[in-house]
């Protein structure tokens, strides 16, 4: 709910202040609808250090056509509170291909953003999306990608290196990938 993803971000920004030598960011996943908007309003998405704008109700969109899909993905990235596209493809590996979509052109329009946009790689090994070709193509763009373990309980977290392997597959770097950045780079990235 947004009043309490707002008060989290007063006790967050509490303990920020009470800690100098560790730095918790705010944010959430917002759900992209089907026309390119996000699922929360621009006030709570404002407050926000970060934003992972994701497909979720893939049905719908897997229903649509590929120039349609990929224009309001762009349309979600152009917000200006979007931080990273989630799981980009929306597929699961051996459960459902993901919706029609022409990634390359979403990285090239995240890529001639005024600010820095960034890709998920999602490490979840039922995932594994961003695909590593597009990592490659990712990097020659300059767009940052972030490697997510997609965790929904503390074994989760294991899955990072799923996405540590993709992302070398992918020719990535540390210089590539947004967590291997200090957090002072992180947040000069997100200004």
């Amino acid at each position: 709910l947004p009043d309490d993803l707002l008060e989290q971000g007063k006790k967050v920004r509490q303990y920020n202040a009470q800690h100098e030598k560790f730095r918790l960011f705010h944010g959430t996943e917002s759900d992209i609808l089907e026309d390119g908007r996000l699922d929360y309003d621009d006030e709570v998405l404002s407050q926000l250090d970060y934003v992972v704008a994701s497909v979720h109700a893939i049905p719908k969109w897997k229903n649509r056509d590929e120039a349609t899909n990929t224009e309001e993905l762009i349309r979600a990235m152009e917000h200006p509170s979007a931080t990273v596209l989630g799981h980009p493809s929306g597929r699961i590996l051996q459960g459902r291909d993901g919706y029609e979509v022409d990634l390359n052109a979403v990285l090239q329009a995240m890529a001639e953003m005024e600010e820095t946009k960034v890709v998920e790689l999602n490490a979840s090994p039922y995932r594994l999306d961003l695909d590593w070709r597009l990592c490659k193509r990712a990097k020659e763009l300059g767009v940052p990608v972030s490697i997510n373990p997609d965790a929904h309980d503390l074994a989760g977290l294991r899955d990072i290196r799923y996405g540590v392997d993709m992302a070398r597959k992918g020719w990535l770097t540390k210089t590539d990938v947004l967590n291997s950045k200090s957090a002072e780079a992180v947040l000069e990235l997100m200004n």
